[in-house]
């Protein structure tokens, strides 16, 4: 915001100085009057994946009749425009000013408006950090470029924008990188972000979130070696009351049941979507006996039980893997895969479903196309899902040393 004194500079200024001010480097911001006869509505900023509306009121206070040349530029040094103003050290025109023409907005009040928002978009870097205790990752930080809000190539955005009418405009960044990258931690092949899965547990009963948290904490910090195969049951381990897991449902033989761990799967299947997007081969994953909305799309689920059912795939990417899980919202699960990406190029089909019938029965197949050094594979998985009404459900619960649900939603 500018102070009182910069103010009275900048008012005083600021015919004089408008005529440089329609484009900053890379951004360019070339205006092209519309004139004063059309409907003023609201402007929808973006910046990255923040939104932010200004209001009709907002943009019509903005208005204001300025004359200015009908093309200009500027390049400036100064890290905003009232510092711009006040000096014109770092200012050099590209083009010669011509007609002057009339404009509806003052870049003042614009500029003033999107400097307030710098506080909710600047953020600094963020180093990586990665620390391994007995061969798994403990602490664990990906690195993050920095942003700030580049106001015045914003500001110059914004006028373009509504000088043609439009009612959006993308707010510009400037980025800083990390000082510390995730290859700097590590001698592993650690390096970069290869594979990623996410699911939705939107609606899940408290018994099913404690029991995914409690699998999130199993698999965080997992590594896979080159040519390693990952198996999902043996990272999990023993899952009863003594390892932190609570009694939920789950589908067992014909029934469904209480039993420690229900809603593992959900940490299951988001881990195979994980492996899917990665390309990694897939050695072992069966869907669940009947569709569970959990899991949309149906195609995409993988279930477990310790000792019976297992979800495996091998790590044939150049380095190690990490496998590094957390809730990015109360609803909301991902898997992020660390490690070294290689030529491959993965094509996840949509997942299709077919031969439903009215009694929830269904089939699904979800297709997966990798291309390495100039080879392609193919890979479908299909799954057949039966009518629910054949697992009855039952409040007893069953309690066994090593249970893993294979889980479905809250029932009334």
């Amino acid at each position: 915001m500018l102070t009182s004194p910069q103010r009275k500079i900048f008012t005083a200024s600021l015919l004089g100085f408008f005529w440089w001010l329609t484009a900053t480097g890379s951004a360019s911001a070339q205006v092209h009057p519309r004139g004063f006869n059309y409907t003023l509505t609201g402007l929808t900023l973006t910046v990255q994946d923040k939104t932010f509306v200004v209001p009709p009121a907002t943009v019509r206070d903005w208005q204001g009749q300025v004359i200015l040349p009908n093309r200009s530029s500027i390049d400036y040094a100064a890290p905003d425009l009232a510092q711009s103003l006040l000096s014109a050290s770092g200012l050099s025109t590209t083009t010669t000013p011509e007609t002057p023409i009339t404009y509806q907005y003052r870049l003042d009040k614009i500029y003033d408006f999107i400097a307030s928002l710098a506080e909710q978009i600047d953020q600094p870097p963020v180093d990586a950090k990665l620390t391994i205790t007995d061969n798994r990752v403990t602490d664990f930080a990906a690195p993050q470029n920095g942003q700030s809000l580049d106001v015045v190539a914003s500001s110059l955005t914004i006028i373009s924008a509504l000088e043609q009418g439009r009612a959006d405009a993308q707010l510009v960044v400037a980025t800083t990188s990390p000082q510390i990258t995730l290859a700097d931690t590590n001698n592993l092949g650690i390096k970069e972000l290869v594979a990623e899965g996410i699911s939705n547990f939107k609606g899940s009963p408290n018994n099913r979130r404690h029991n995914i948290a409690v699998g999130i904490e199993k698999m965080k910090g997992v590594l896979v070696a080159p040519g390693a195969e990952f198996s999902f049951d043996d990272n999990l381990g023993p899952v009863d009351g003594q390892h932190g897991f609570l009694p939920e449902l789950v589908i067992k033989k014909n029934d469904t049941v209480p039993e420690f761990g229900g809603g593992l799967c959900q940490v299951s299947t988001t881990t195979f979507r994980a492996a899917m997007d990665g390309g990694l081969p897939i050695t072992a994953r069966r869907n669940h006996a009947y569709a569970v909305s959990y899991y949309s799309p149906q195609g995409t689920d993988a279930t477990i039980y310790p000792g019976v059912v297992d979800l495996k795939f091998i790590n044939d990417t150049p380095g190690y893997l990490l496998i590094w899980p957390y809730e990015k919202d109360k609803n909301t699960l991902v898997f992020d895969f660390y490690g070294t990406k290689d030529s491959r190029q993965v094509t996840l089909e949509k997942p299709v479903q077919y031969d439903r019938k009215s009694d929830g029965s269904m089939k699904a197949s979800w297709t997966r196309v990798v291309t390495k050094d100039g080879q392609t594979s193919t890979s479908t998985f299909k799954s057949v899902y039966q009518p629910p009404a054949l697992f009855h459900k039952t409040e007893e619960f069953v309690a066994t040393s090593t249970t893993a649900g294979l889980q479905m939603p809250k029932l009334n």
